[in-house]
């Protein structure tokens, strides 16, 4: 009894597996949300880099400053 039980879940999962598939094969993404997630990563990515380029100049500027007066 348990055999068949597990032969009749094996099946059905053998035949929901193709059906899943062939739906994800014909959903395409969607092209302009795809543009505009990569436009944002990128602007945040140029955010992050000039934050840290105005970190780096203000460590050089202060260095500077201190070893002026000191």
């Amino acid at each position: 009894m348990t055999t068949q039980i597990k032969e009749n879940n094996l099946s059905e999962k053998i035949i929901k597996s193709p059906s899943t598939t062939t739906k994800s094969k014909l959903q395409r993404p969607n092209i302009d949300h795809l543009i505009k997630r990569i436009l944002t990563e990128r602007r945040k990515e140029q955010n992050k880099n000039i934050l840290i380029f105005v970190f780096v100049l203000l460590l050089v500027f202060g260095s500077v400053i201190f070893s002026y007066y000191s």
